[in-house]
């Protein structure tokens, strides 16, 4: 029996590695935001004692990692986004530079995003306390819990904007798959969509497109169990309905009009969406002057397709004032759109 264990796992081994190939040969590398922080020396940075502590946790956590050590793991700090690491994999050294400072908050993980259990971890006093497995668990046992207790144990200058990344913290990583969209734990009960003229799904997929230039050069922009990773989406004619992080679900209707764009300022390049009958009609940019579409042009046109809802003139206010629904994290010190990045996409 253990002979043939042993073909097993050599055969998954390979496969594996083919796979990785594969995707490095075809993978989109991220084009460098302006301004953004060069890579980092590693000065004081990798502790080898801590990495060799996040490696015993994933594959405490993770069975698959614990056969499959050699698929690597990233880590992410989620209180510094330029401070990160990625493993060796199959041949390839390590990356990246990582410091462990008291009150960060860290995502880790396995590369291989069929395998990806997300764990955070805030260091403390020279040791990370550790919450394992968050997006295989619901409410106060899962992202909330880490919310929470980062809320009222974390005092950094950075707080605000650590937070903002904590609750879309499956954008901060390092994965890779050839044809796998997303880690599911298992079945999950997900509700419709209250308006059966739409796919939750297939209009959050439509929004992920009308974002081209992450599709081009994010793969980690994605959507999982019905949720927008990475951006926000934000019902402007019922505001309640909106999901602004992992622990919400946006609903879709008929008539209505979303606000959406990316949580990072560098890329936050704002879009509109109006639901028409079971399609979508997506005015992008808007806030790139002479790239995109202009707000008095969807204001026009706004007034024409409400003109007989009772609250028309309340819609095409939040409309006008689009940025107020939202939300933004800075990063690498940029607080703005980099607007100039569209440019270099077409």
């Amino acid at each position: 029996m253990s002979t043939v264990l042993q073909i097993v796992a050599l055969i998954v081994g390979c496969f594996l590695l083919s796979n990785y190939f594969a995707f490095s040969h075809t993978a989109h590398q991220p084009i460098q935001v302006p301004n953004q922080t060069p890579s980092r020396k590693c000065s004081g940075g990798n502790n080898k004692a801590i990495l060799n502590e996040i490696d015993q946790i994933l594959r405490r956590n993770i069975p698959f990692y614990r056969q499959f050590p050699r698929m690597g793991y990233f880590v992410y700090d989620l209180t510094d986004p330029t401070n990160h690491y990625i493993s060796a994999v199959y041949g390839r050294s390590e990356q990246g530079c990582v410091t462990f400072t008291e009150g960060h908050v860290y995502h880790f993980s396995t590369i291989e995003l069929g395998a990806s259990k997300s764990q955070i971890a805030v260091f403390e006093r020279g040791k990370l306390k550790v919450f394992n497995s968050i997006n295989c668990k619901k409410g106060k046992a899962g992202l909330e819990e880490v919310l929470n207790y980062v809320n009222k144990a974390v005092n950094v200058k950075e707080k605000d904007d650590t937070l903002t990344r904590l609750k879309h913290y499956r954008r901060y990583g390092k994965y890779e798959s050839v044809d796998q969209k997303e880690y599911n734990c298992g079945i999950e009960e997900i509700g419709p969509n209250s308006d059966k003229l739409y796919s939750r799904r297939a209009i959050l997929y439509r929004f992920f497109q009308a974002l081209g230039y992450f599709e081009r050069n994010y793969p980690n922009y994605r959507i999982e169990g019905e949720r927008a990773v990475g951006f926000f989406v934000y019902d402007l004619t019922e505001p309640s309905n909106k999901q602004t992080s992992l622990l919400e679900r946006v609903d879709f209707k008929n008539g209505h009009v979303y606000h959406f764009a990316d949580i990072d300022l560098p890329f936050s390049f704002s879009n509109i969406a109006v639901l028409e009958d079971g399609d979508v009609r997506i005015f992008k940019n808007i806030n790139c002057e002479g790239q995109g579409a202009r707000i008095e042009d969807i204001i026009s046109y706004l007034n024409e397709k409400l003109k007989h809802d009772k609250n028309k003139d309340e819609i095409i206010q939040r409309v006008r004032n689009y940025r107020t629904y939202g939300v933004y994290t800075s990063l690498n010190g940029l607080s703005t759109p980099q607007c100039g990045l569209l440019r270099t996409q077409r």
